[in-house]
């Protein structure tokens, strides 16, 4: 029996009920507490905090992990995009965006990084081995199945995922797809974790909003120095969306469809926690201004550094 940890969306559970019918695998919800994780799925996946990387963050060991043996037979995705963000960095807008071109399905939030195989008998392990199979080509199978279901349903060519938490697992991303294209959505840190407090103020002290935010930061800024992909600024899309979008088009090899930005005429699934920005601003239907940003004066001292790298402000003379 093969065991899958998932997010509980319907999507997952209509894919356990097909596979169970046709292929006689079982598909079942591990419980959360006193789960065995797969490493895959902590958040340290993605690179250790006390590391050495440019950001003090060790790259991540994907050496476990195996590309497909023949991405034309062991992948039903053609050139999956991702956008790469930390949380409350605009990723909703640039998926409704995304979303309104005819070509483009970016569905909500899939959490597709959480689903996890276990051979949880020694015949289903003794028999995925003879046949070749690790559990990460198993994931990376069900993972690869997951996104070209959805955008089967769709009618469309291309598939953009914006989970905020893929900034952790990007690179074995570029291993289960080696043609994977990435999208890195910067914001202005002290913008960023503003916004995740303000989402929740009670149970999101701004000390604790900092340091939640800045942990998806490092990662990205990580990533975004290792791995090939196209760099976007939050700030730029709402100020000049037609320009932003049109150069998105360009390194996505999609032509510019004006009435992209008009997004609200469209419909993209529904805006709920969990699976992107839920606010007012998002359901609109337009684009609007971001916040001004802050003072430098004001910036949390911790976000600083990321603060510098990104270009939001001077780096401080030596």
């Amino acid at each position: 029996m093969l065991t899958v940890r998932e997010t509980g969306t319907q999507l997952a559970r209509r894919l356990g009920t097909v596979l169970e019918k046709r292929a006689g695998v079982r598909v079942t919800r591990v419980p959360r507490a006193g789960a065995p994780r797969h490493s895959s799925n902590s958040p340290g996946s993605g690179g250790k905090a006390n590391g050495n990387g440019a950001n003090g963050v060790r790259p991540p060991d994907v050496s476990r992990f195996r590309p497909p043996a023949d991405p034309a037979t062991d992948r039903l995705l053609v050139a999956p995009v991702f956008v790469l963000s930390a949380p409350r960095s605009g990723s909703t807008l640039m998926r409704v965006v995304l979303d309104s071109h005819s070509q483009v399905h970016s569905p909500i939030e899939t959490h597709v990084r959480r689903l996890a195989v276990r051979f949880t008998t020694p015949l289903v392990h003794s028999a995925m081995e003879t046949l070749g199979y690790e559990v990460s080509d198993v994931e990376h199978i069900l993972w690869d199945r997951m996104l070209h279901r959805e955008l089967l349903r769709s009618g469309k060519q291309v598939v953009v995922e914006k989970t905020p938490s893929n900034v952790f697992v990007a690179d074995r991303f570029a291993v289960c797809w080696p043609d994977a294209r990435f999208i890195f959505l910067l914001r202005h840190p002290a913008s960023v974790a503003r916004s995740w407090h303000d989402a929740d103020p009670v149970r999101r002290p701004m000390n604790r909003a900092v340091q939640h935010t800045l942990k998806y930061m490092v990662a990205l800024e990580d990533v975004r120095r290792r791995l090939p992909g196209l760099t976007v600024r939050y700030e730029d899309v709402t100020t000049d969306p037609t320009a932003e979008f049109h150069r998105i088009c360009d390194f996505l090899g999609l032509p510019w469809e004006p009435e992209m930005t008009a997004y609200g005429e469209q419909q993209h699934g529904e805006f709920r926690k969990g699976a992107g920005d839920w606010r007012d601003k998002i359901r609109t239907g337009s684009i609007q201004p971001g916040r001004t940003l802050p003072d430098p004066d004001t910036i949390p001292r911790e976000l600083r550094p990321m603060c510098e790298r990104w270009g939001y402000v001077e780096a401080a003379a030596p």
